[in-house]
């Protein structure tokens, strides 16, 4: 969507507009067709959301109300009511997507009247729309889909942008219906989806991060993943990181939650802006010619590298010191909690996968927090939790109540962030043999306390008391959730500590 008309969460549509929409999807039941083949909710979902009929309640308010807690715009459903045909849908939320994609509106209209006329090769299979033989006006492929509750991009993208335009030629029982043209243009939807979360971030040109790179110089390579490559690279006079996805060898399920995430984190990046938050200077999605196959994502390039890496470093001259470590940590948690507490639609934003490995450094050693791929909303002020229908994050630093019960909220992060603490004081990765084989977590919080100074990191001489300072947050942070304390505490505590 242009910046023209901001994207609109689905909690967000007004209140008479979703009545008459939840209305329309009651009649014979087709939010059943909308959450099980569209939105991909599974069998014992659909059955919780039916159980509203039966109390009196609209199944369908239930429905968009689930949808609406994973972060789902009205766009998307927007989309998927076009895929169903629901046209009265699509009226209603007309005033809340972009003109451009008006035009879908009267299409389906004019598909609804097709419908309704004789077609004479009755035996094509309407599905079929890479043959010139179809009769029926072929629909964008599927843009968003559900699995397990979570957004996830169809990876149909590629496959889409080779198609050759159709040229639909409708005649039947000498009823002069009109010659309709229309092209498939998988790029615009790819485009549209990621620049309504994009926001302002500007989309740059394949060709220009070919030229940044020197074509993708192996010797530019900063890091690799399981989703894509990070290289260095020079663009517009200006050091940047460049983390390109790699689609080829990943399964379309892989790629698919590529893009998912890519198109979280530009939301992410592109509302929330802070110091110890890694900026994005933008993304590229086509080239010359179509949609590029390596999707990119362009932030500051930050010359500290990880903290992850700069931990455990073994050269002995980047060891970091004792106020070097205080200082990101300090700087992490003030990105956290302001996180936590710039509430958007009376929610916070939970960063769900904090760890050493995506604290970035800048060249001074500032702490910027990166990847916001699994980042999510959090409950309402006056909710405790919410829960999430699948676990994701990185298992070392996640607390019971998520791993055990899906329940999801900021303390989430301050679990995490006190796994890092505890990185930072004893240089020991949050799972190792260094560890007994047990968390790094379990293993500073069952030491015994009067000989806790055996953890503390050798390399860096001195810093006792910061030492001691860092565990004792530590665990105030991997505490029962009834007794961790949000991030705006912990960082009062860390500058406490400063001031000593």
């Amino acid at each position: 969507m242009s910046s023209s008309k901001p994207q609109m969460y689905i909690y967000h549509l007004p209140y008479e507009e979703r009545r008459k929409l939840c209305f329309i999807l009651d009649q014979n039941n087709k939010w059943e067709e909308l959450a099980l083949k569209h939105m991909l909710y599974d069998e014992m979902a659909i059955a919780n959301v039916r159980k509203e009929v039966v109390r009196g309640n609209s199944p369908s308010s239930e429905l968009l109300t689930l949808w609406g807690h994973q972060n789902h715009t009205v766009f998307e459903l927007f989309i998927l009511l076009y895929r169903m045909d629901v046209h009265e849908g699509l009226s209603i939320l007309r005033p809340f997507v972009d003109d451009k994609y008006h035009r879908l509106i009267k299409i389906t209209n004019i598909e609804n009247g097709i419908k309704r006329v004789q077609i004479h090769d009755s035996k094509v299979p309407t599905s079929n729309f890479n043959r010139n033989t179809d009769k029926s006006i072929p629909k964008p492929g599927p843009v968003f889909s559900n699995e397990n509750n979570e957004t996830k991009i169809n990876n149909n993208l590629q496959a889409q942008a080779t198609e050759k335009p159709l040229n639909i030629q409708v005649n039947a029982n000498n009823d002069n219906v009109p010659n309709f043209k229309r092209q498939q243009d998988s790029t615009q939807m790819l485009t549209a989806c990621v620049a309504s979360s994009a926001g302002l971030i500007p989309q740059i040109p394949y060709e220009e991060l070919e030229l940044a790179t020197d074509n993708w110089n192996s010797n530019r390579i900063l890091g690799q993943g399981g989703f894509g490559t990070v290289f260095r690279g020079t663009w517009k006079c200006t050091q940047v990181a460049i983390k390109r996805l790699k689609t080829k060898e990943n399964t379309k399920k892989e790629f698919a939650e590529q893009i998912r995430q890519s198109i979280t984190e530009l939301h992410c990046l592109n509302a929330y802006r802070h110091d110890n938050i890694l900026p994005i200077y933008g993304y590229s999605i086509s080239s010359s010619s179509g949609i590029t196959a390596h999707p990119c994502l362009v932030y500051q390039y930050m010359p500290g590298g990880s903290l992850d890496s700069r931990i455990r470093t073994r050269d002995e001259t980047r060891v970091m010191s004792w106020p070097a470590r205080l200082n990101i940590a300090i700087g992490t948690a003030r990105g956290l909690q302001f996180l936590h507490t710039t509430l958007h639609g009376n929610k916070p934003l939970i960063h769900g996968d904090i760890k050493s490995a995506n604290i970035l450094l800048d060249l001074l050693d500032q702490p910027k927090i990166g990847d916001f791929g699994l980042a999510r909303e959090g409950p309402e002020n006056n909710l405790t939790h919410i829960l999430v229908s699948r676990v994701q994050g990185t298992a070392p630093y996640l607390p019971i109540e998520f791993l055990r019960s899906n329940q999801f909220s900021t303390k989430i992060d301050t679990y995490s962030f006190g796994v890092v603490l505890f990185e930072l004081a004893t240089a020991c990765p949050p799972a190792s043999a260094t560890c007994n084989k047990r968390l790094l977590k379990d293993y500073v919080v069952d030491y015994p306390v009067e000989n806790i100074i055996q953890l503390k990191d050798p390399r860096a001489e001195g810093g006792e008391s910061i030492f001691y300072q860092l565990v004792r947050i530590g665990k105030e942070c991997v505490q029962h959730r009834s007794k961790r304390p949000e991030m705006v505490d912990v960082l009062l505590m860390l500058e406490k500590v400063m001031l000593l």
